[in-house]
């Protein structure tokens, strides 16, 4: 009887104290669907993709200004005149940006100019490490110290088109170029590493641990060696790769055929693909717990396991690069700001953290039916008896 009972109670016990253990929602499963914080429109088009640094969000524009907004309003902070050439990069409280062979360094408070720098051709991408901003264009790269802006190194890089992308470590750049080249240089002197020659035009590159991602417009999707630039695997897509984006369990990626695919970092498997109906100009992003994909308009957010849609937002105009996410999700504060390519930002909150109740308002009565005061009846007269007269 003890042996039969065990069999029926125990795995319901178990059930049951497996469910209490059931961890809570990712964090950033919360973040569809998203709510209007604010609307702004800028005084003309994005020239470049726009820049977070906490507060604020920094928009190159096609008129020749470099302009700040608040974060949580969208009001403007501050707008100097500068005619970028590249994305500017945020990094310890200063903001970088190239604009045609100058290299500008401003206060990210103010806007103010704290240091210029001379490359020897046009900026086109930017990129930080530790205290070393790194400049690359077409046929050169530079190193600068990052806070006086005094230039530690330059070096010539054979003609490669245009650059790309970059991802640096610690100890080396890496730099994609429009020929199909892949170049790692020493970030200490700028030498040469190793150059990797791949098929088409490499998507912007995402270094994790010691592999380098990268894809091409040769419908193929890389893992490089960063050591020396050999593949440890290739697979087939079915478009141009876009971009891509990793967290602890897989590697996530774009490409034009509408589709995006999660594969295994090790070997490159395929765990699971999506077709979501839309191009992707740019690569995801791997957040706690959601993959956001960024469409022509349109943003998806989808579970990092099984692709499951957490939601979407359609917006109505393309999009200028990718969304701008807070680093952790608060209640009632701004989440996510979106730029697109005609001028309009806005800023989005999770409405799910809105806690939208209505405010206890004052009873004008008490709930119920009212009742009626109950009267009780009157003693009855009873006539005085002969014995007691």
């Amino acid at each position: 009887m003890v042996w039969l009972t065990s069999l029926v109670v125990c795995p319901q016990t178990a059930a049951a104290a497996q469910k209490g253990k059931r961890p809570p929602a990712p964090p950033f499963a919360v973040l569809f669907p998203p709510e209007g914080a604010w609307l702004v429109t800028l005084p003309a088009a994005p020239a470049r993709p726009a820049v977070r640094d906490g507060v604020r969000v920094i928009v190159p524009l096609s008129s020749g200004n470099l302009v700040a907004l608040n974060w949580d309003s969208g009001a403007t902070v501050w707008s100097v005149p500068l005619r970028a050439t590249t994305a500017p990069v945020a990094a310890g409280g200063l903001v970088y940006v190239g604009a045609g062979d100058t290299l500008q360094a401003l206060d990210a408070a103010t806007g103010t100019s704290l240091w210029t720098g001379h490359v020897a051709g046009t900026l086109e991408v930017l990129a930080v490490s530790a205290n070393r901003l790194l400049a690359v264009g077409a046929g050169f790269a530079h190193a600068f110290d990052a806070a006086l802006g005094q230039e530690l190194w330059a070096r010539a890089l054979p003609p490669a088109g245009d650059t790309t992308g970059l991802a640096a470590s610690a100890t080396t750049l890496y730099a994609a170029h429009g020929d199909g080249r892949v170049i790692a240089l020493a970030i200490a002197d700028g030498r040469e590493l190793w150059v990797r020659p791949i098929d088409g035009r490499p998507s912007p590159p995402l270094l994790v641990g010691d592999s380098l991602y990268v894809g091409s417009t040769g419908n193929r999707f890389y893992s490089l060696d960063t050591r020396n630039g050999q593949p440890r695997w290739t697979w087939r897509t079915g478009g141009d790769v876009t971009g891509a984006a990793a967290d602890a369990k897989a590697v996530y990626y774009t490409s034009l055929d509408a589709v995006v695919r999660a594969v295994n970092p090790g070997n490159g498997h395929q765990r699971w693909k999506r077709d979501l109906g839309t191009r992707f100009s740019v690569g995801p992003i791997a957040l706690d717990g959601t993959v956001l994909v960024t469409g022509l308009s349109i943003l998806w957010a989808l579970e990092p396991l099984t692709a499951f849609p957490w939601g979407f937002l359609e917006l109505p105009g393309e999009l200028s690069g990718t969304p701008l996410v807070s680093d952790v999700l608060t209640p009632r504060r701004v989440a996510m700001v979106v730029v697109l390519k005609d001028g309009r930002a806005w800023g989005f909150r999770a409405f799910a953290l809105q806690f939208n109740e209505a405010a206890p308002q004052a009873l004008a009565a008490l709930p119920g039916q009212p009742l009626l005061r109950e009267r009780l009846p009157a003693p009855p007269v009873t006539a005085p008896s002969e014995t007691g007269r």
